[in-house]
């Protein structure tokens, strides 16, 4: 099929009139992306300015009990970070603390063995990601441990597995012994 003179000059105009709206979407993703970058600086430096005028603290309270653990503040300065680790339950737990975005975001077990399934797969946590553990505390038992914590999402967790008298395996991250910390 033969274009005529006419449908030539019709299908420019309209790959023209398609282009230039290419160019003005583009250009509007490219000042909205400016802006975004640019808040996202202002909200870092304010928080870096909160965080050097000592309202941010360098240490924080965390509370075990079964099966629940809560980070008190949950956003702390960046340094030397002491954990005052506190298990009011009635059963021993540990904490461990390990750089991570989210309790979900980190490794499971998938297949029952050493550990239960859906426990934290620890050896699989990469080890510039572990940041450390404050070990096994007592029920009842108090315990102060201070770790080097970058900048950075945290999540805390218990994961002792406890065998039931039916021989079922109960473990502590499962059930909900899992926090997230801030350090900024």
């Amino acid at each position: 099929m033969k274009l005529q003179r006419s449908d030539r000059d019709v299908f420019g105009a309209g790959s023209m009139l398609f282009a230039t709206l290419a160019l003005v979407l583009a250009m509007g993703a490219l000042v909205t992306a400016g802006i975004a970058y640019s808040r996202s600086n202002d909200v870092s430096r304010r928080v870096d300015k909160v965080a050097a005028s000592g309202a941010i603290g360098s240490a924080t309270t965390v509370t075990l009990q079964e099966f629940s653990i809560s980070v008190a503040p949950g956003l702390v300065r960046a340094g030397r970070v002491t954990f005052d680790v506190r298990n009011v339950g009635g059963m021993t737990h540990e904490l461990v603390i390990v750089r991570a975005a989210s309790a979900e975001a980190l490794p499971k077990v998938t297949t029952a063995g050493e550990r239960s399934v859906g426990a934290v797969d620890e050896e699989a946590i990469p080890e510039s990601d572990k940041m450390g553990e404050a070990g096994e505390v007592k029920a009842q038992g108090h315990v102060t441990k201070t770790f080097k914590l970058p900048p950075g999402e945290y999540v805390v967790f218990c994961n002792i597995d406890n065998i039931n008298q039916d021989g079922s395996v109960t473990n502590h991250f499962v059930k909900g012994m899992h926090a997230t910390l801030t350090v900024v």
